[in-house]
């Protein structure tokens, strides 16, 4: 018998609110306009009388070249331009300028970690390294550029490179505590926790700014050593009362003493300085949750500038707790709120349809989004899914309508259109939406899977499978089509070299799907290899839910592979749960032949 899956309706999950993100980048300046011109425009010195009339010979007439300040003035004002518009080509030139024309060290390497930090932050890594070791060459004094450079080490798991190098920086400036705290993050970084707090305590008392302080007090939270974070981080803001992210730490390090209280009011004080503090408020929400206080939540929610992504993110830790009822009854207070955003609906139904908690009133929900809204586009694929599951694929076609209409251009709702068409087995239908997504997109891999198995649903496995032959000739890594020509060969016993080596690359590419580890313990079934198919038949029922397994095919093949083994109560068990799954889903074939192996056991 054949088996295979079908390409699953999918949703878009909500989207995430990151707890952290990449450095910031250095706000530049033009340090460089107020290098010493040297010169007046005339050319006189600048102690010479500049009122004098003066007559030019031919030669002074000509145009001069530009000035080197000049040129540096230049290079700062177009990399402040291509930061400012994305412009890669244009910084990398306007980096390349500033150390070209300097004749010495620049007044400061800020903006060439500007640049740098913003290669890496669009995923420019091949650019940043070169530049970052350019400037070092240029200002080997530099410790923002050392410092960026562990920074990139310590992303590509080079640490021990990263330390070597902070380390030697440090020992070269021994007064300088900026340099030893790097060095100490970077130990930290690297779990060697001990070394860290050693350099820090080696830094002189004197030598503690602000910042030195909070890197210090970062360790002091890694070691546990929370009373005495506390003291560095309360010095720390007292000398730098704008200092933020050191009163965020403060409260964070407050909460792990149980100062719940006092952390509180830093989180609503950071607030009520910048509102836009995204985590200050998600800290606050969270702390609030935490003691039960569910309508502090919702005005806090309610006050922000994106209520919907505070929202999940407050929903999330619930959902996390196990307390659904509760992030179930928070979205209901919220979308009482005047003035909410109706996207809040959507992510409502999210919650109820993906803890299986209430479908019907989950489809409800997404009634309410309108087409306005930034999640409308969610909404209809979620309602699409719900509603194929429910088997009401009228108005799932009617939901997938109004998404071709969304997205004219776009070949998914195309797909989905076809995969419901062939549930329905009105594969003429199916058909024509998968040509159409094919004319816009030639080239589309799924349409084109699509295309390969619409002939299988027809019932012509040998056009199917010549059309999958081509298809993994042009997109080798589709862990589905392989899949599909190895089972199918294994099936047919025949070509079970090549059968296993594609199943095998399939298991490589998707290690986790049930029915791709079922290919494989079929493969080895058929190669006679019963222990290595034994383990693997076992290894999908784990991966589908051995309790509550959903393909009978799976369910015969365990049968199947018992029997072989002469273990008759294992295969009587397989073969009777494959019969009873096969007939529920109304293959009455199947679950005949089914059948006829118990009868015969």
């Amino acid at each position: 018998m054949s088996r295979h899956s079908t390409p699953l309706l999918r949703v878009r999950r909500p989207f995430a609110i990151p707890l952290h993100a990449r450095r910031l980048m250095l706000v530049s300046t033009l340090a460089l306009m107020l290098l010493p011109a040297g010169c007046t425009a005339t050319g006189q010195q600048g102690n010479e009388p500049s009122r004098q009339a003066r007559f030019f010979t031919p030669v002074q007439m000509q145009p001069q070249e530009p000035s080197p300040r000049a040129e540096l003035i230049f290079a700062q004002l177009k990399l402040d331009r291509a930061l400012a518009t994305n412009d890669r080509d244009a910084l990398l030139d306007a980096a390349d300028r500033l150390m070209r024309f300097s004749t010495g060290p620049l007044p400061s390497s800020a903006p060439l970690v500007d640049a740098a930090i913003w290669l890496l932050a669009h995923e420019h890594e091949a650019d940043a390294m070169p530049l970052i070791l350019k400037a070092s060459e240029k200002m080997p004094d530099d410790l923002a550029l050392v410092s960026l450079r562990a920074d990139l080490l310590i992303q590509q798991n080079e640490r021990d490179k990263a330390i070597t190098l902070l380390r030697d920086f440090a020992e070269k400036h021994p007064k300088d505590g900026q340099a030893q705290a790097e060095l100490a993050l970077a130990l930290l970084r690297s779990g060697q926790n001990d070394e860290a707090m050693t350099v820090f305590r080696r830094i002189p008392e004197k030598q503690l700014n602000p910042q030195i302080r909070f890197a210090y007090a970062q360790a002091l939270n890694v070691s546990g050593r929370f009373t005495e974070a506390q003291k560095q981080l309360e010095i720390a803001v007292k000398e730098d009362p704008e200092y933020s992210e050191a009163w965020q730490l403060l409260a964070l390090t407050l909460e792990e003493l149980g100062n719940r209280a006092k952390a509180g009011t830093i989180y609503r004080k950071l607030l009520e300085n910048d509102p836009e503090n995204r985590s200050a408020r998600l800290f606050l929400i969270r702390l609030l949750l935490q003691d039960g206080r569910t309508e502090s939540v919702i005005s806090t929610v309610a006050e922000s500038q994106d209520p919907v992504q505070f929202a999940v993110a407050a929903a999330a830790i619930l959902v996390d707790e196990k307390k659904l009822d509760q992030a179930d009854r928070f979205f209901e207070r919220l979308e009482q709120q005047k003035d909410m955003p109706d996207g809040l609906y959507f992510y409502h139904a999210a919650l109820l349809y993906e803890s299986n908690t209430d479908e019907a009133r989950a489809l409800s929900l997404l009634d309410n989004v309108s087409s306005r809204s930034p999640e409308y586009d969610k909404a209809l694929r979620m309602k699409v899914r719900i509603l194929y599951e429910k088997k009401r694929f009228s108005e799932a076609l009617d939901t997938l309508t109004e998404m071709r209409l969304l997205h004219p251009s776009d070949v998914e709702p195309l797909l989905l259109t076809a995969e419901l068409y062939g549930a329905r087995k009105d594969f003429k239908a199916a058909g024509k939406a998968i040509d159409e997504a094919l004319r816009l997109q030639p080239d589309n891999e799924h349409a084109a899977f699509q295309h390969a198995y619409l002939e299988e649903m027809r019932g012509n496995r040998a056009e199917a499978m010549k059309l999958m032959e081509a298809f993994i000739v042009k997109f080798p890594d589709n862990a589905l089509a392989l899949n599909y020509v190895g089972y199918n060969l294994a099936d047919e016993n025949r070509e079970l070299d090549r059968a296993y080596a594609l199943i095998r690359r399939a298991v490589e590419l998707a290690p986790d799907a049930d029915f791709i580890l079922d290919s494989l313990a079929w493969v080895h079934f058929r190669r006679g290899e019963l222990d290595a198919a034994w383990e693997e038949i076992n290894r999908a029922l784990d991966a589908s839910d051995k309790n509550n397994p959903h393909d009978p095919a799976m369910l015969e093949h365990y049968g199947d592979i018992a029997a072989a083994r002469g273990d008759v109560a294992s295969a009587r068990q397989g073969w009777k749960n494959a019969m009873d799954l096969f007939s529920n889903m109304g293959y009455e074939e199947d679950a005949a032949r089914v059948r006829l192996k118990l009868e015969k056991l």
